[in-house]
């Protein structure tokens, strides 16, 4: 075997050559010329590296109980005040979030100047929720649900643990979903109300769902139709409760908003045609140099793990400093401080405004961000936001050096911490990736595809 020596370091001249080619071979492969047989084969040990595959649909729940969840979707009789439902803020013709930085409390319309009507985080899009590998919900991840031992975990302690209080509920959910849509229910800010009305003026969040069923089940002109549809969903149950409420939900969720229909998981089944060759280089950008691949990983594109990757801390006015401290809140534990549930990334192009805050408008805002995070979150101001729903409120940036220092610090990917870098021919192929190649096929028409 042929030996170059250098110093004390010997190499063999074989091997040199190898990762000379594989040099050149990557900067072949995101050059836009390159032949589409050769992304294929990069592509090809990329998605053997990384385990990738499609998601394909899960079961279909029955048609009864899915229609019981459409029913309460679009129903405002779940809000305290009567003026709010879930499709306000998981509108199907916004990406299925309400499309603004912050979503608007129950009561923003009778008091649009009051700081409390306007919600800190950003409405989550509902897309792919509904399978049972997905074992957290809400930003924070406030709502998880063990799927070995049945056993959830939520900010009411009677649905809590091996032996819950009121195991009557949790028995009746099958998922982290279904536990996820009550809590907005019983939400002051969002649905329940601060006042006036049986539901705001409960007892807790016991008290607030059991209002809710006497007035969908007793007190409403159409209390008979819900009846006759919860009996239907539910064959040979007479006391229903939120959690019936919360598996209805949850199911129509799952039922109509599992959107997989996409070049990329067309692609991931065999068809190479499925991803055009900006999308093939944006895919290599993605698990390659982008670094994405690092959090946003297996079947749904998320490993669904609290990272913190030092999103400009913008908050409406009148939140106590740190504003939010995202996962922490939940747990006290230091080392989840601004930390966020990874988002999956599945019709993401539908999704904007994008990060916990909606600080970022774009998805190239998004890859800008992260091409230097720490001049992002240095420069930022509230030209970064589109704020223009909110004319009477005033909103806040967090300056603290110190504190915006630790966002970047507690980065735990090196690359993604010292900023990725990406080249503008890049960061076109990853955004041409992004938008078309993981978007559902039924939206290619409206986005000109």
């Amino acid at each position: 075997m042929n030996i170059q020596t250098t110093g004390v370091y010997q190499v063999p001249i074989g091997e040199m050559l190898k990762n000379f080619l594989k040099v050149l071979l990557l900067f072949n492969f995101l050059n836009p010329s390159i032949a589409q047989s050769d992304l294929d084969e990069a592509l090809r040990e990329i998605i053997i590296k990384n385990d990738l595959k499609p998601l394909d649909t899960p079961a279909r729940s029955p048609k009864d109980l899915t229609r019981l969840g459409a029913m309460l979707f679009s129903n405002k009789l779940l809000s305290g005040p009567e003026s709010k439902s879930c499709a306000d803020c998981h509108h199907p013709r916004l990406g299925t979030t309400d499309g603004i930085a912050f979503s608007l409390g129950v009561e923003a319309q009778t008091n649009p100047d009051i700081t409390p009507n306007i919600t800190k985080r950003n409405s989550p899009p509902v897309f792919n929720l509904g399978y049972d590998d997905i074992p957290f919900m809400f930003w924070d991840g406030r709502v998880h649900y063990d799927k070995e031992s049945k056993v959830f975990t939520t900010p009411e302690p009677a649905l809590n643990g091996d032996n819950p209080k009121r195991e009557d509920i949790t028995k009746v959910m099958t998922s982290a979903l279904a536990a996820q849509t009550i809590f907005p229910i019983a939400n002051h800010l969002e649905m329940r109300g601060t006042s006036g009305n049986p539901i705001a003026d409960a007892k807790g969040n016991l008290g607030a769902w059991q209002e809710v069923l006497k007035r969908l089940l007793k007190n409403n002109p159409r209390s008979d139709r819900y009846m006759a549809q919860f009996k239907k969903a539910y064959p040979g149950e007479t006391n229903f409760n939120i959690g019936h409420v919360g598996e209805a939900l949850g199911s129509f969720l799952k039922d109509s908003f599992t959107l997989v229909d996409t070049p990329y998981d067309r692609y991931l089944k065999g068809d190479s045609s499925a991803l055009k060759p900006s999308e093939k280089r944006g895919l290599i950008v993605f698990a390659g140099r982008g670094k994405c691949i690092k959090c946003h990983n297996g079947r749904h594109l998320s490993n669904f793990e609290f990272k913190t990757v030092a999103t400009p801390q913008l908050t409406p006015e009148g939140y106590p400093e740190p504003y939010d401290q995202g996962r922490f809140e939940v747990t006290g534990v230091k080392s989840d401080l601004f930390k966020f549930r990874t988002p999956a990334l599945r019709n993401v192009a539908l999704t904007s405004p994008y990060m916990h805050n909606g600080s970022l408008r774009t998805l190239e805002d998004v890859i800008d961000h992260y091409n230097d995070p720490s001049l992002s979150i240095e420069n930022y101001d509230l030209t970064g936001a589109d704020l223009s729903m909110y004319p009477a409120q005033n909103f806040v940036i967090d300056r603290d050096a110190r504190r915006n220092k630790l966002r970047v610090n507690l980065i735990s990917i090196g690359e993604v911490r010292r900023g990725i870098n990406l080249t503008e021919e890049e960061k076109k192929d990853l955004i041409s990736f992004l938008k078309r190649g993981l978007l559902d096929y039924r939206f290619h028409r409206q986005w000109g595809y």
